[in-house]
This record gives C-alpha cells, sequence and structure tokens, in this order.
C-alpha cells in the first residue's frame, strides 16, 4: 500500500511537472492505452467478465476506494489537529470538520452495498475518534500543563485510532478477496466476449473524456484565478492577504508564481504607503491645529486697526488681510474637514439653506473685493435641506473659491438658489465666466488641476463630490453662454 501510494504520489508531481498540453494529451493516452489491455483481457476470458466486472465497477471498487479515501481522510484529520495544537489555533480544529463530514458523506454514498454492517462499524468507530481526538487537541491548546490528564487522554485516542486503522486495513483484505473470488470466476464463461469488448471501449472513452473535462477544468479555474487576481490588482483591489494557490510547475504555474511574487512586493509598498499616509494625515492635523491659533489672533488684530484707524488711509491694507486670512481659512477647514471625516461623525441635521448661503456670500464678500470682482446673488428664502452644516458649508464655500480663483476680473459671479416647481427639489447654482473646464467629469478628482499655473491643494471639488455622494446630492459641471456652471440638486424637507 505504501509502495501504491508513493506510486500515486509521484504520479501526481510528475503530472503537475508537465506542459498544459502534455496533461491534454495524458488522459486519452493512458485512455487509449487502458482500452488495449482490457480488450485483450477480455478476448482471453468469457462472457461471464460483464456481470463481475459490474459488480466490481458498481460495489466492490467503490467500497475500496472509499476505504482508501477515508484513511487518506483519516490521515489528514490527525495532521491537521495536531497543526492545529502546533499553532495554538481553536479555529483550526473546527476546520477538521469539513474533512470529517467529508467522511461520513463517503460512507453514506456506498451504504447500499453489501458491506453496510461494516460500513456502520467504521462510522462508530471514526465518530468515537474524531469526538476523543477533537477534544484532546483542544485540551492540549486550552489546559496544556495538565500533562496526566493529556498523557492518559492520548492513549486512548492513539488506541482509537489504532483500532480504526485495523477496520480498514481488514476492510480492504476482505474486498480484496471479494475481487480475486469475481475475477477469478470471469473465467468461466466464454459467450459475453464481445459485449465486454464494447463495456472495455465505452469505459475508454468515459476515462479518456473524464480526464480531459478535468485537466480543462482545472485549466479554466486557475486561469479564471489569475484573471480575477490581475483584475482586482489593476483595480487597486488586491487583497494583500490572499496568495494564489500553486500546485503545478506549468506555465500556468510559473505565471502564479509571479503574480504572489507581485503581491508580495506590492503589500510591502501598500504597507509602506500606509504608514507614509498615516504620517502624513498626522502631520497635516497637526499643523492644521497649529494654524488655528495664529489665524484667530491675526483676524482680531485686523479687526482692532480697522476699528482704531482715524481715517480710510489703512482700509485697502486691512481688506486685503481680510480677504488672505479669509481664503487661508477656507482652505484651513478644507484641511481640517480631510483629517477628520474619517474619523469625526458629521451628523446631518435641519438646515436653512437660504440663511447659509447667504452668510458665505457675505463671508467672500471682501475676498470678491480684492480679487476685482462681484457676487450677484438670487437667493429664494426659508429653503431647508437635511444635511450637516460643515459639510454643507464645504460645498458652497469651495465652490465660491474656485470662482474668485478662475473667473475674469471684473464681471459677475452668480449665484442662484431655488425650488423647482411642484417638485421637493432645491437647485443650487454657480455661474462665471472664464475659460472653459475641458474634462467636467475629472475636475471633481482630487489633485486634478486644470490650470497648473493656478496654484491649489487640488482637493477642494473633491471634497464637494464625496459630501454630495454621501447624502446623494445630484452634481455636474456644464458651461452655456461663456460661464461655467456648477449645479447641485438637494432634496427639500
Amino acid at each position: 500500500m505504501r509502495n501504491s501510494i508513493n506510486f500515486l504520489s509521484n504520479f501526481v508531481k510528475y503530472y503537475n511537472s508537465l506542459s498544459i498540453l502534455k496533461k491534454f494529451l495524458i488522459p486519452s493516452l493512458l485512455g487509449f492505452m487502458f482500452f488495449l489491455l482490457f480488450y485483450i483481457y477480455i478476448l482471453s476470458n468469457t462472457t461471464y467478465m460483464k456481470e463481475k466486472i459490474h459488480e466490481i465497477n458498481t460495489q466492490t471498487i467503490p467500497l475500496y476506494e472509499t476505504i482508501f479515501d477515508n484513511e487518506f481522510l483519516l490521515q489528514k484529520i490527525s495532521h491537521e489537529l495536531q497543526s492545529a495544537v502546533s499553532a495554538d489555533e481553536l479555529e483550526l480544529i473546527k476546520d477538521t470538520e469539513i474533512y470529517a463530514n467529508k467522511f461520513r458523506k463517503n460512507l453514506e454514498r456506498i451504504k447500499k452495498s453489501s458491506s453496510t454492517n461494516k460500513l456502520i462499524h467504521i462510522e462508530n468507530a471514526f465518530n468515537n475518534y474524531y469526538k476523543e481526538a477533537s477534544n484532546l487537541a483542544k485540551d492540549m491548546i486550552i489546559n496544556k500543563d495538565d500533562y496526566l490528564y493529556l498523557h492518559k487522554k492520548t492513549q486512548l485516542v492513539v488506541n482509537k485510532y489504532n483500532k480504526l486503522l485495523d477496520l480498514f486495513q481488514k476492510s480492504r483484505k476482505e474486498i480484496k478477496e471479494e475481487i480475486k473470488f469475481n475475477v477469478t470466476s470471469v473465467y468461466s464463461v466464454s459467450s459475453e466476449i464481445l459485449f465486454g469488448s464494447s463495456l472495455a471501449f465505452t469505459l475508454w472513452m468515459i476515462l479518456s473524456i473524464l480526464g480531459l473535462l478535468y485537466v480543462y477544468k482545472d485549466m479554466k479555474s486557475r486561469i479564471k484565478q489569475i484573471v480575477e487576481e490581475s483584475e482586482n490588482i489593476a483595480s487597486g483591489k488586491a487583497n494583500f492577504h490572499k496568495r494564489l494557490s500553486s500546485i503545478s510547475s506549468d506555465e500556468l504555474g510559473l505565471v502564479v508564481n509571479s503574480i504572489n511574487t507581485f503581491i508580495s512586493k506590492l503589500e510591502k509598498n501598500h504597507h509602506e504607503l500606509e504608514d507614509a499616509r498615516d504620517d502624513i494625515k498626522r502631520f497635516i492635523a497637526d499643523t492644521v491645529h497649529q494654524i488655528r491659533t495664529p489665524l484667530s489672533s491675526i483676524l482680531i488684530n485686523a479687526e482692532m486697526i480697522r476699528d482704531s484707524q482715524k481715517d480710510d488711509s489703512l482700509t485697502v491694507f486691512v481688506d486685503s488681510i481680510d480677504a488672505s486670512i479669509n481664503m487661508l481659512s477656507n482652505s484651513y477647514e478644507d484641511l481640517s474637514y480631510v483629517t477628520s471625516y474619517d474619523s469625526i461623525q458629521y451628523k446631518a441635521n435641519v438646515l436653512k439653506l437660504s440663511n447659509l448661503v447667504e452668510k458665505r456670500i457675505d463671508f467672500f464678500g471682501t475676498i470678491c473685493k480684492m480679487n476685482l470682482k462681484e457676487i450677484e446673488s438670487n437667493i429664494e428664502k426659508n429653503l431647508e435641506t437635511f444635511i450637516n452644516t460643515v459639510e454643507c458649508e464645504r460645498i458652497i464655500d469651495n465652490n465660491i473659491a474656485n470662482a474668485i480663483k478662475y473667473a475674469d476680473i471684473e464681471k459677475p459671479i452668480y449665484i442662484n438658489l431655488s425650488k423647482v416647481d411642484s417638485s421637493n427639489k432645491i437647485i443650487l447654482e454657480f455661474k462665471s465666466f472664464a475659460k472653459e473646464i475641458k474634462d467636467k467629469n475629472k475636475i471633481f478628482e482630487k489633485n486634478y488641476r486644470e490650470e497648473d499655473s493656478k496654484r491649489g491643494l487640488g482637493l477642494g471639488l473633491n471634497i464637494v463630490k464625496n459630501i454630495c455622494d454621501k447624502y446623494n446630492i445630484l452634481y455636474k459641471a456644464s458651461y452655456n453662454d461663456n460661464q461655467n456652471i456648477f449645479t447641485y440638486v438637494f432634496e427639500e424637507i
């Protein structure tokens, strides 16, 4: 039996080392050789071979294969339990239930044979062994210091394991004797030789087809796995904790090994990038926090200068300071939101949208003045929606700031807020005379800027997009009458 196992193991290794073309040829060649040998064997015997071979194929051999498979499963369960104890992982013990269930299903599948009592006896012995072995593995993980108890329990499990192996050996011996008897009796009849030959030919065809189907499905599943993982890597959704299984050294095996190596390198780079991102995020958060106090101090001092001046000689300078501080404050609020949106829960509330838009227009008044631009607004009163105030403010501020930055000088910026007739929709529009935006979809992407000469963080419209997606606010960029138009559709409450 050990020689047979070694032979099968060597054959599997040899099979996995072959090229894909040779794998497809092997089933046909082996099937053809089997057919020739089997056909010669049938010709040398009698027609009685049909019944006996049928009996062997439908009862005895499946029974023998099941015993053989279950013995392998028993060894697999024992090995996995030992691995669970070595790894000190209780979850690995639960994983052996898969092999145990397969063991039971194998026995259920052939219980209609003449050896039902034998199979029931094997099943009972296995259940007793598996229960004790599982409990022993758990005890060795949980109560590893109780050596005397574990020693006694180990002896019990070993006895049950040896008892089960003895049952397997006896069953195999009985099955071999039964096969031998059936094969011997084939020689007594010769009238069904032609039918036996036909059976051999059919069996050859089935084995060849099954072999080819197995190779085809094996290739297909592996190629599918490679394609899916490649697509995940290309789309940035790779699972860095998972590796493709590779049991062969054919062309696909080499591809799988290359992909696994690539994933390992990606995982390393991914962790490094994540660490760098966290460091940058912490740095930005600390910087934003440090900016808050100086900003407030500058604003207060600018206001004190305005209040204390006796004439208007300093007004233009104070206005310039106010405008610069307000723009800096807007960038500060963007950075503050970016560094906190995934850690702070921004809860929605009923918001007086009309009032907030008017308030933000007033905020940007000085900035418009210093940039030689003017805002003309048409705000419908008493419009309300359901959104977080800070996040709505980010939508409004970033659109106004962009309009001021990119709009033509001495041309108005239009801001309109109105409710759609016979609907619960509120339309907020920002219009500015400027050069047409080339890519109206890409403009909402992170770090995208159409004019490199205009320095900025490249975050504003991406923040707007993320907030709109969060609240299902429709948004779009368009161009009409020499104006870039940003439109947002809110739900009125």
